[in-house]
Protein backbone atom coordinates (compact mmCIF):
# COMPACT_ATOMS: atom_id res chain seq x y z
CA UNK A 1 0.00 0.00 0.00
CA UNK A 2 1.37 3.46 -0.88
CA UNK A 3 2.89 5.41 2.25
CA UNK A 4 0.61 8.04 1.79
CA UNK A 5 -2.46 6.56 1.82
CA UNK A 6 -1.39 4.18 4.52
CA UNK A 7 -1.33 7.41 6.26
CA UNK A 8 -4.25 8.86 5.82
CA UNK A 9 -6.04 5.72 6.65
CA UNK A 10 -4.71 5.54 10.19
CA UNK A 11 -5.56 9.43 10.42
CA UNK A 12 -9.21 8.02 9.23
CA UNK A 13 -9.46 5.58 11.56
CA UNK A 14 -8.25 7.77 14.57
CA UNK A 15 -10.72 10.48 13.80
CA UNK A 16 -13.64 8.10 13.81
CA UNK A 17 -12.92 6.41 16.54
CA UNK A 18 -12.43 9.98 18.09
CA UNK A 19 -16.12 10.92 16.90
CA UNK A 20 -17.74 7.51 18.44
CA UNK A 21 -16.31 8.34 21.96
CA UNK A 22 -17.22 12.02 21.60
CA UNK A 23 -20.78 10.69 20.68
CA UNK A 24 -20.78 7.98 23.34
CA UNK A 25 -19.51 10.43 26.25
CA UNK A 26 -21.76 12.87 25.18
CA UNK A 27 -24.86 10.61 25.47
CA UNK A 28 -23.61 9.09 28.59
CA UNK A 29 -23.44 13.08 29.81
CA UNK A 30 -26.79 13.55 28.88
CA UNK A 31 -28.21 10.23 30.45
CA UNK A 32 -26.40 11.63 34.20
CA UNK A 33 -28.29 14.62 33.51
CA UNK A 34 -31.31 13.22 32.60
CA UNK A 35 -31.00 10.13 34.95
CA UNK A 36 -29.56 11.21 38.53
CA UNK A 37 -29.96 8.34 40.59
CA UNK A 38 -26.69 8.92 42.01
CA UNK A 39 -28.37 12.27 43.11
CA UNK A 40 -31.03 10.42 44.77
CA UNK A 41 -30.53 10.90 48.75
CA UNK A 42 -32.20 10.12 51.63
CA UNK A 43 -34.09 13.19 53.50
CA UNK A 44 -32.15 14.23 56.65
CA UNK A 45 -34.25 16.46 58.62
CA UNK A 46 -37.88 16.91 59.72
CA UNK A 47 -40.46 19.15 60.48
CA UNK A 48 -40.84 18.68 63.74
CA UNK A 49 -37.37 18.50 64.46
CA UNK A 50 -38.15 21.98 64.58
CA UNK A 51 -41.31 22.33 66.36
CA UNK A 52 -43.69 22.31 63.67
CA UNK A 53 -46.72 19.63 62.95
CA UNK A 54 -46.89 18.57 59.24
CA UNK A 55 -48.83 16.42 56.96
CA UNK A 56 -47.31 13.50 55.01
CA UNK A 57 -49.48 14.48 51.72
CA UNK A 58 -49.03 13.25 48.34
CA UNK A 59 -49.98 13.79 45.16
CA UNK A 60 -49.70 12.66 41.16
CA UNK A 61 -48.55 14.87 38.11
CA UNK A 62 -50.30 14.96 34.56
CA UNK A 63 -48.25 12.21 33.31
CA UNK A 64 -48.48 10.48 36.62
CA UNK A 65 -45.72 10.43 38.75
CA UNK A 66 -46.73 10.74 42.80
CA UNK A 67 -44.36 13.44 44.30
CA UNK A 68 -43.91 13.53 48.01
CA UNK A 69 -43.85 16.27 50.56
CA UNK A 70 -45.62 17.68 53.60
CA UNK A 71 -47.94 20.31 54.19
CA UNK A 72 -47.30 22.75 57.01
CA UNK A 73 -50.36 24.67 58.41
CA UNK A 74 -50.27 27.93 60.17
CA UNK A 75 -51.39 27.33 63.93
CA UNK A 76 -54.43 30.19 63.42
CA UNK A 77 -55.90 30.33 60.72
CA UNK A 78 -54.34 31.82 57.53
CA UNK A 79 -55.25 31.63 53.50
CA UNK A 80 -51.57 32.33 52.47
CA UNK A 81 -49.66 29.53 51.68
CA UNK A 82 -45.79 29.66 50.03
CA UNK A 83 -44.47 26.75 48.07
CA UNK A 84 -40.61 26.11 48.68
CA UNK A 85 -38.82 24.62 46.10
CA UNK A 86 -35.53 22.35 46.07
CA UNK A 87 -32.53 22.44 43.43
CA UNK A 88 -31.37 19.39 41.54
CA UNK A 89 -29.30 16.19 43.22
CA UNK A 90 -31.21 18.12 46.54
CA UNK A 91 -34.77 17.21 48.61
CA UNK A 92 -37.31 19.35 50.50
CA UNK A 93 -35.31 18.95 53.67
CA UNK A 94 -32.65 20.85 52.16
CA UNK A 95 -34.60 23.69 51.97
CA UNK A 96 -36.80 23.22 55.06
CA UNK A 97 -33.73 23.80 57.23
CA UNK A 98 -33.36 27.69 56.01
CA UNK A 99 -37.31 28.68 55.53
CA UNK A 100 -39.45 26.55 58.26
CA UNK A 101 -38.74 30.35 60.06
CA UNK A 102 -41.67 31.67 57.81
CA UNK A 103 -44.57 28.98 59.26
CA UNK A 104 -44.11 31.57 62.60
CA UNK A 105 -44.84 34.59 60.28
CA UNK A 106 -48.13 33.86 59.47
CA UNK A 107 -48.05 31.55 56.66
CA UNK A 108 -48.66 28.26 55.57
CA UNK A 109 -45.85 26.15 54.06
CA UNK A 110 -45.99 23.47 51.28
CA UNK A 111 -42.89 21.43 50.27
CA UNK A 112 -42.04 18.96 48.04
CA UNK A 113 -39.55 16.74 45.89
CA UNK A 114 -39.00 17.14 42.60
CA UNK A 115 -39.56 13.77 40.52
CA UNK A 116 -36.62 11.21 40.16
CA UNK A 117 -35.14 13.32 43.57
CA UNK A 118 -36.06 12.74 46.93
CA UNK A 119 -38.72 9.95 48.14
CA UNK A 120 -40.72 11.21 44.99
CA UNK A 121 -41.29 8.55 41.95
CA UNK A 122 -40.11 9.12 38.84
CA UNK A 123 -36.47 8.38 36.79
CA UNK A 124 -35.93 11.05 35.21
CA UNK A 125 -35.07 14.93 35.85
CA UNK A 126 -34.89 17.75 33.14
CA UNK A 127 -33.84 20.92 35.64
CA UNK A 128 -36.85 23.00 35.09
CA UNK A 129 -39.21 21.50 32.08
CA UNK A 130 -40.90 18.04 33.42
CA UNK A 131 -40.77 20.10 36.98
CA UNK A 132 -42.96 22.17 35.96
CA UNK A 133 -45.38 19.75 35.53
CA UNK A 134 -44.21 19.35 39.64
CA UNK A 135 -45.08 22.99 40.67
CA UNK A 136 -48.30 22.69 38.66
CA UNK A 137 -49.37 19.76 40.51
CA UNK A 138 -48.49 21.03 43.77
CA UNK A 139 -50.69 24.10 42.99
CA UNK A 140 -53.75 21.86 41.94
CA UNK A 141 -53.28 19.58 45.00
CA UNK A 142 -53.86 23.11 47.40
CA UNK A 143 -56.57 24.58 45.61
CA UNK A 144 -58.23 21.34 45.46
CA UNK A 145 -57.65 20.16 49.30
CA UNK A 146 -57.11 22.79 50.56
CA UNK A 147 -58.91 25.86 49.03
CA UNK A 148 -59.50 27.96 51.84
CA UNK A 149 -55.24 27.99 53.42
CA UNK A 150 -54.32 28.95 49.54
CA UNK A 151 -56.40 31.94 48.20
CA UNK A 152 -52.64 33.72 48.29
CA UNK A 153 -50.32 31.41 47.04
CA UNK A 154 -46.35 32.63 47.14
CA UNK A 155 -43.40 30.92 45.51
CA UNK A 156 -39.99 30.18 46.72
CA UNK A 157 -37.42 28.30 44.55
CA UNK A 158 -33.69 27.41 44.72
CA UNK A 159 -32.06 27.45 41.70
CA UNK A 160 -33.57 24.69 39.86
CA UNK A 161 -36.29 25.55 41.90
CA UNK A 162 -35.99 29.02 41.02
CA UNK A 163 -36.32 28.46 37.43
CA UNK A 164 -39.51 26.70 38.16
CA UNK A 165 -40.62 29.48 40.33
CA UNK A 166 -40.35 32.10 37.58
CA UNK A 167 -41.84 29.72 34.90
CA UNK A 168 -45.02 28.92 37.05
CA UNK A 169 -45.71 32.40 37.78
CA UNK A 170 -45.49 33.79 34.60
CA UNK A 171 -48.16 31.43 33.56
CA UNK A 172 -50.45 31.28 36.23
CA UNK A 173 -52.05 34.33 37.44
CA UNK A 174 -52.84 33.09 41.01
CA UNK A 175 -49.28 33.20 42.00
CA UNK A 176 -49.12 36.35 44.03
CA UNK A 177 -45.43 36.51 44.64
CA UNK A 178 -42.09 35.24 43.72
CA UNK A 179 -38.59 34.74 45.20
CA UNK A 180 -35.90 33.05 42.93
CA UNK A 181 -33.33 32.35 44.88
CA UNK A 182 -29.80 30.92 42.88
CA UNK A 183 -31.64 30.79 39.55
CA UNK A 184 -29.96 29.90 36.44
CA UNK A 185 -30.66 32.59 33.31
CA UNK A 186 -30.77 29.93 30.63
CA UNK A 187 -30.76 26.01 30.17
CA UNK A 188 -28.43 26.28 27.80
CA UNK A 189 -25.67 28.46 30.20
CA UNK A 190 -26.04 26.52 33.16
CA UNK A 191 -25.81 23.25 31.29
CA UNK A 192 -22.51 24.33 30.02
CA UNK A 193 -20.82 25.86 32.74
CA UNK A 194 -21.89 22.29 34.95
CA UNK A 195 -20.15 20.73 32.46
CA UNK A 196 -17.24 23.15 32.43
CA UNK A 197 -17.17 23.54 36.33
CA UNK A 198 -17.57 19.58 37.27
CA UNK A 199 -15.53 18.32 34.50
CA UNK A 200 -13.52 20.97 32.47
CA UNK A 201 -16.01 20.13 29.44
CA UNK A 202 -15.39 22.66 26.63
CA UNK A 203 -18.59 24.37 25.40
CA UNK A 204 -17.51 23.39 21.47
CA UNK A 205 -18.11 20.74 19.94
CA UNK A 206 -19.47 18.58 22.91
CA UNK A 207 -22.29 20.63 24.84
CA UNK A 208 -24.30 21.55 21.19
CA UNK A 209 -24.49 17.45 21.32
CA UNK A 210 -25.13 17.32 25.09
CA UNK A 211 -27.67 19.61 23.82
CA UNK A 212 -29.15 17.57 21.35
CA UNK A 213 -29.74 14.44 22.67
CA UNK A 214 -31.30 16.01 25.82
CA UNK A 215 -33.78 17.50 23.28
CA UNK A 216 -34.37 14.29 21.54
CA UNK A 217 -34.79 12.68 24.89
CA UNK A 218 -37.56 15.43 26.36
CA UNK A 219 -38.93 15.80 22.79
CA UNK A 220 -39.33 19.15 23.41
CA UNK A 221 -36.09 22.36 23.71
CA UNK A 222 -36.01 22.79 27.10
CA UNK A 223 -34.18 26.31 26.21
CA UNK A 224 -37.83 27.81 25.66
CA UNK A 225 -38.62 27.49 29.17
CA UNK A 226 -35.24 28.99 30.46
CA UNK A 227 -36.08 32.26 33.03
CA UNK A 228 -35.07 34.82 30.71
CA UNK A 229 -38.17 34.35 28.60
CA UNK A 230 -40.54 34.18 31.39
CA UNK A 231 -39.55 36.40 33.94
CA UNK A 232 -40.91 39.70 32.20
CA UNK A 233 -44.31 38.06 31.72
CA UNK A 234 -44.17 38.02 35.51
CA UNK A 235 -45.15 41.54 36.55
CA UNK A 236 -47.07 43.45 37.71
CA UNK A 237 -46.76 40.72 40.31
CA UNK A 238 -43.39 40.91 42.49
CA UNK A 239 -40.15 39.13 42.18
CA UNK A 240 -37.23 39.25 44.48
CA UNK A 241 -34.00 37.53 42.98
CA UNK A 242 -31.50 36.38 45.51
CA UNK A 243 -28.13 35.26 44.59
CA UNK A 244 -24.57 34.53 45.72
CA UNK A 245 -21.93 37.20 44.75
CA UNK A 246 -19.57 34.62 44.25
CA UNK A 247 -21.88 31.79 42.51
CA UNK A 248 -19.57 29.35 40.61
CA UNK A 249 -22.15 27.93 38.96
CA UNK A 250 -24.43 30.35 37.97
CA UNK A 251 -22.55 33.77 38.00
CA UNK A 252 -23.80 37.00 39.50
CA UNK A 253 -23.85 38.44 36.17
CA UNK A 254 -26.64 35.57 35.22
CA UNK A 255 -28.46 37.17 38.44
CA UNK A 256 -28.38 41.02 37.35
CA UNK A 257 -29.64 39.99 33.95
CA UNK A 258 -32.85 38.37 34.81
CA UNK A 259 -33.21 41.54 37.51
CA UNK A 260 -33.02 43.43 34.12
CA UNK A 261 -35.53 41.52 32.67
CA UNK A 262 -38.13 41.53 35.13
CA UNK A 263 -40.86 44.11 35.23
CA UNK A 264 -41.49 46.33 38.78
CA UNK A 265 -41.85 45.77 41.61
CA UNK A 266 -38.94 43.96 41.73
CA UNK A 267 -35.60 43.33 44.30
CA UNK A 268 -32.64 41.89 44.29
CA UNK A 269 -30.26 41.02 46.70
CA UNK A 270 -26.27 39.58 45.70
CA UNK A 271 -25.15 38.28 48.73
CA UNK A 272 -21.50 38.84 49.67
CA UNK A 273 -19.49 35.97 49.76
CA UNK A 274 -21.83 32.95 49.22
CA UNK A 275 -21.34 30.39 46.68
CA UNK A 276 -24.38 28.75 44.88
CA UNK A 277 -26.82 27.48 47.34
CA UNK A 278 -24.57 29.49 50.57
CA UNK A 279 -26.98 32.20 50.18
CA UNK A 280 -28.85 31.38 53.69
CA UNK A 281 -25.78 29.96 55.05
CA UNK A 282 -23.69 33.28 54.62
CA UNK A 283 -26.29 35.76 54.49
CA UNK A 284 -27.61 34.16 58.41
CA UNK A 285 -29.73 36.62 60.21
CA UNK A 286 -30.15 39.09 56.95
CA UNK A 287 -31.56 36.11 54.80
CA UNK A 288 -34.20 35.74 57.40
CA UNK A 289 -35.01 39.08 57.18
CA UNK A 290 -35.23 39.82 53.79
CA UNK A 291 -36.94 37.12 53.01
CA UNK A 292 -39.77 37.66 55.86
CA UNK A 293 -40.17 41.18 54.80
CA UNK A 294 -40.56 40.43 51.58
CA UNK A 295 -43.58 38.00 51.80
CA UNK A 296 -44.88 39.87 54.65
CA UNK A 297 -44.86 43.13 52.02
CA UNK A 298 -46.75 41.63 49.02
CA UNK A 299 -48.11 37.68 50.10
Amino acid sequence: MNPILYVILIVVCVLALAALGMVYFCMRAAKNVLHPASKRKPLDAWPDQFGLPYENVYFKTEDKVQLKGWFIPCEQYSNKTIILMHGWGMNRADILKNTYFLHDLGFNLLYFDFRALGESGGKTSSIGYLELKDVAAAVAFLKETRPQFCERIGLHGLSMGGMVAICEAARNPEIVCVVAEASYYSFRRVVSRWAWVHHRVPYFPLIPIILHYIRKYLRVNPERYSPKYNIPKIAPRPVFIIHGRYDNLVPAAQAKMLFKKAGEPKEIWLVPGAKHNKCAEVGGFEYKQRLADFFRKYL
